[in-house]
């Protein structure tokens, strides 16, 4: 019987322990750009908790905390769903901003990211319709020449079926 109710007390300490610990390192990661398990391990230390590689690892995979690059390049932990740092936009981001289209007489001017112009030239080429005359690119800008009369509305859905990153820059 006592050595249960011991075992009972072990488990249920650890138990409280580890609580703690995880509401630790919960507001470490939520005030301190920690930027890897050495440093949460650190700072643990300073405040009372001496744990192990594996411990930190499975306490991170509990709290589902995750990396998360900041402006200035540097990948530092962040709770879920919280965004405590000024995340960096990803190249993917970035590039979404860069699509647009202008029309002026018989002119449409669609902007790419670098290096995307002469594949939707080649795209819009393809498309071989009776509302464009040609195309003629760059490295971030298409140039399309249109015909006298087309619509521009026609134009634009055309150009969004054939280029769908379009559509979110109406």
């Amino acid at each position: 019987m006592q050595l249960f109710f011991c075992n009972f007390v072990r488990n249920n300490m650890e138990k409280q322990d580890k609580k703690v610990r995880l509401q630790v390192i919960r507001t470490i990661v939520g005030n301190c750009p920690i930027e890897n398990q050495e440093e949460l391990a650190i700072e643990l230390e300073k405040a009372g908790f001496s744990t192990t590689q594996t411990m930190l690892s499975r306490d991170l995979k509990q709290l589902r905390i995750s990396k998360v690059r900041t402006r200035s390049g540097k990948s530092v932990y962040a709770l879920p769903g919280v965004v405590y740092f000024d995340p960096a936009k990803t190249r993917e981001e970035l590039n979404a901003t860069k699509w647009s289209l202008q029309f002026s007489g018989t002119l449409a001017v669609l902007h790419t990211p670098p290096g995307h112009a002469s594949l939707v030239a080649y795209e819009i080429d393809e498309l071989k319709s009776e509302m464009v005359l040609g195309t003629v690119a760059g490295d971030d800008t298409v140039m399309i020449v249109l015909t006298e009369n087309s619509d521009r509305e026609m134009v634009r859905e055309m150009l969004v079926e054939a280029v769908p990153q379009l559509k979110k820059h109406r």
